[in-house]
């Protein structure tokens, strides 16, 4: 991973995804991709993974599947719009 790539995550217009920069041109984040976030001033590294199951969903009230970080250490976080990654 590099430092020239740093993107930002915005909604895909493929539901439930996220795209890089664009949401439009920019390409989706796929499940198995390695990316590192920016959390906390630090760059973590690890991959984007997606799960059923995993977010309670204000409107139905049901689990709803969606796409998560899961860092080299085993630690997890949930992905959110406006997130600073790089590839």
């Amino acid at each position: 991973m590099t430092t020239e790539s740093i993107s930002t995550l915005v909604p895909s217009t493929n539901a439930g995804r996220y795209a890089l920069d664009d949401p439009i041109s920019g390409p989706d984040v796929t499940s198995g991709q390695p990316l590192a976030v920016l959390l906390g001033g630090h760059w973590i590294e690890g991959r984007v993974e997606h799960a059923g199951n995993l977010y309670a969903s204000e409107r139905s009230g049901q689990a709803e599947c969606g796409y998560y970080f899961i860092a080299n250490d085993g630690t997890m976080c949930g992905l959110c719009t406006g997130m600073q990654v790089r590839r």
